[in-house]
């Protein structure tokens, strides 16, 4: 999951992302998480930061949530 995240901050294209789209990712990867079979304690090792980055790197939600649950 470390290296996953290292290496996509380092090829990120700055681009305004509004609330809203953070907000509307988290769930989908929340719903993606709880599908993996994700605690509440997985769940809350999600972070803006996290999910910005995903947005920015156009990855899937059910994508984050395999290397977040790896």
């Amino acid at each position: 999951m470390k290296k996953f995240f290292t290496r996509q901050l380092s090829i990120c294209v700055p681009k305004n992302i509004c609330q809203d789209e953070i907000v509307r990712y988290r769930s989908l990867l929340i719903v993606e998480m709880k599908k993996m079979g994700a605690t509440q304690d997985e769940i809350n090792l999600i972070h803006d930061t996290t999910i910005r980055n995903s947005i920015r790197n156009n990855r899937k939600p059910e994508d984050v949530a395999w290397a977040i649950l790896q």
